[in-house]
């Protein structure tokens, strides 16, 4: 399924769910106006990696989504591309690489993260890999328990619309 189908999915499942009588945030999900090329190439940059093809398409069509799962929001380039950069995302990186977290699930000890979503506390991301000659998942939601691999973001997106859609691997055989 396309980015753009699985964005206006959620949205409209979120908003949903916020009007009805309990509802699972209390947030309406909030999209922002779309990066530029030339954001999207600068962050890529500032990455240190290729952004994976549909997180570009994302963020071409919203440069971030809050409250897109429970507590959750997704990175945009505004959240990097000024003076005091994403910071818990960053701290919550420390700590997992600090703990052995990434070797423990199978991952390269030199596997490039970079966080593209975090929730409040900073206790819970979702990291894009990039280790291309090793696996070919690019991204990892990790963070209280949970370690679970998709293969692009499209499949991150059509797992918070439906989490039985779609089934994460646990781990890197």
């Amino acid at each position: 399924m396309e980015v753009q189908n699985l964005l206006i999915e959620l949205a409209t499942q979120r908003i949903r769910e916020y009007l009805s009588e309990s509802p699972a945030f209390g947030l309406v999900p909030r999209l922002y106006p779309p990066a530029t090329d030339q954001q999207i190439t600068e962050l890529s940059s500032f990455a240190g990696q290729e952004l994976e093809q549909r997180y570009r398409e994302f963020l071409s069509l919203t440069d971030g989504m809050d409250s897109f799962f429970p507590d959750m929001r997704i990175l945009g380039c505004r959240d990097w591309l000024q003076e005091n950069p994403e910071k818990v995302s960053l701290q919550f990186l420390q700590i997992i690489r600090e703990s052995g977290t990434p070797v423990d699930a199978r991952l390269p000890e030199d596997i490039e993260l970079f966080p593209v979503a975090i929730d409040s506390d900073g206790a819970k991301g979702i990291f894009m890999l990039q280790a291309p000659t090793v696996l070919t998942e690019r991204f990892w939601w990790v963070g209280e328990g949970d370690s679970m691999f998709f293969g692009d973001f499209s499949d991150v997106l059509a797992y918070c619309v439906n989490i039985d859609s779609y089934s994460p691997g646990g781990s890197i055989a």
